[in-house]
């Protein structure tokens, strides 16, 4: 489906849950989630750099009914505590805890703030998973994405190349001229892949996990996705999923709260 239908079906969703809803955002923070927000996790998104829960005077980006952290929220959340081995089946990796963290920052070498991943696991681990999700960010118009920012090169830095990883330089080096990604960020990636790496000194693993349309974009978005991997190193541990695919195996498992299945279905899997 286009993007257009795709918040279209948001919005619909919103109207079964408040009679006469208009536009796109939620009435409440609260009401775009499927769970209460702890304090302790309303601490990891009010520490992050991404204004996901706004200010007094501006409701944040969360509050959004098209949010990718509110849809990432709404599938890992209720499992914060639990056994997370069905996650693991579901994003196809083994984990070694119990943790689980939003809007995780793994410092990357430069002064400046690093990015927000949208949620880590296995943070007590030598190898923490870091995961980056997506909603409707691929879809639309698109124009190719910039070059990294200059800091990444100051002084002719190599930081990639540094941390044993020079086909990451290569394509750091080249993005916005020889490599052209329109629908994939794979700058914000190739920055979670620094901060992993430069964090823990060992190969990063890292999953993206992306809401898959079924449309032409969808397709091209995908395209993008094999070209990445195909252009960073090997000792990677890159790996790509869609939302609809691990819902499908969470559906085999028991659910983690009382109506998460019947949630999901509802709001972002309805055929």
């Amino acid at each position: 489906m286009p993007l257009g239908e795709l918040i279209a079906k948001q919005e619909d969703w919103a109207r079964s849950q408040w009679h006469g809803h208009t536009g796109r955002r939620a009435p409440s923070l609260g009401g775009n989630l499927i769970v209460p927000m702890s304090p302790e996790v309303r601490l990891q998104f009010a520490s992050g750099s991404g204004g996901e829960l706004g200010r007094e005077d501006r409701p944040g980006k969360m509050y959004s009914l098209r949010s990718s952290s509110a849809l990432s929220y709404n599938v890992f959340a209720p499992w914060i505590g639990l056994d997370l081995d069905p996650l693991g089946h579901a994003l196809g990796v083994s984990l070694g805890d119990r943790t689980l963290f939003f809007e995780r920052q793994f410092p990357h070498g430069l002064t400046s703030t690093p990015p927000n991943i949208d949620i880590a696991l296995d943070v007590d681990q030598a190898r923490p998973l870091g995961i980056e999700s997506k909603f409707t960010e691929p879809y639309g118009p698109k124009k190719p994405h910039p070059p990294l920012d200059d800091k990444y090169f100051t002084g002719g830095a190599r930081r990639w190349s540094d941390l044993g990883l020079p086909q990451c330089q290569a394509l750091a080096n080249s993005i916005g001229s020889r490599a052209q990604f329109k629908r994939l960020g794979a700058g914000q990636l190739l920055k979670h892949i620094l901060g992993l790496a430069w964090t823990t000194k060992a190969p990063p693993r890292l999953t993206y996990i992306w809401f898959d349309s079924g449309c032409g974009e969808a397709t091209e978005h995908r395209d993008e996705l094999r070209l990445f991997r195909k252009l960073i190193d090997d000792v990677i541990d890159f790996r790509t999923c869609t939302y609809q695919e691990v819902f499908a195996s969470l559906l085999r498992e028991r659910e983690p709260v009382q109506g998460y299945h019947t949630y999901l279905a509802n709001r972002y899997f309805a055929r």
